[in-house]
């Protein structure tokens, strides 16, 4: 009885070449996509952080006189002169923040990191400090001007540069403790 040899079934070089190519392709395809739910994953991480320094500020509000926290931002002219200004972290620290919600997940890959620098990717309203918090709106003084502001309008606490430049902006918090992204920065100068 005569035997064959059995077949060997393969995979040809085109063939596979065919699907290493295709392979490629779909991979090409969807790194756009994972990119965008990357950022918007980082965005959502950094308004999670933000809504935690909104509730330390409010916890350190009815403990400190009714007023907001006196901060100074770590970068740039010092705007106080007393000796009760500090950083967020100092202010913030024993009502529950931690220097990792100071850090900003987009401002993290940044080259020129905020927080790398300063361990703080946030900048706060400096002219919000000591001024009272119980009347639902704030004083704000600008020059020789000076006006109120309701505080569901009041922008607290941002991001120091704009590290969500891929749609999402800068993220706020408001001092009414409510979260939001524009486009532009916010300015107090």
């Amino acid at each position: 009885m005569l035997k064959f040899p059995r077949r060997i079934s393969a995979f040809t070089l085109i063939e596979l070449l065919a699907v290493i190519s295709i392979i490629a392709m779909l991979a090409g395809m969807t790194t756009p996509s994972l990119q965008r739910v990357k950022a918007k994953a980082e965005s959502t991480a950094c308004l999670s952080n933000l809504r935690q320094i909104g509730t330390a500020v409010w916890l350190y509000i009815p403990d400190n006189g009714n007023k907001f926290p006196s901060i100074n931002n770590p970068w740039g002219e010092q705007i106080f002169t007393n000796e009760n200004v500090t950083n967020m972290l100092g202010a913030l620290g024993p009502y529950g923040l931690t220097a990792k919600v100071l850090a900003c997940p987009s401002d993290l890959r940044s080259p020129d990191s905020r927080y790398r620098q300063y361990t703080n990717s946030y900048e706060y309203l400096p002219f919000s400090s000591d001024e009272e918090a119980a009347a639902g709106s704030a004083t704000i003084y600008r020059g020789s001007n000076t006006f109120e502001i309701p505080f569901r309008r009041l922008t607290l606490v941002w991001d120091a540069t704009n590290v969500h430049a891929d749609g999402y902006g800068y993220n706020s918090l408001r001092a009414d403790n409510t979260v939001y992204s524009r486009m532009t920065k916010p300015s107090y100068k």
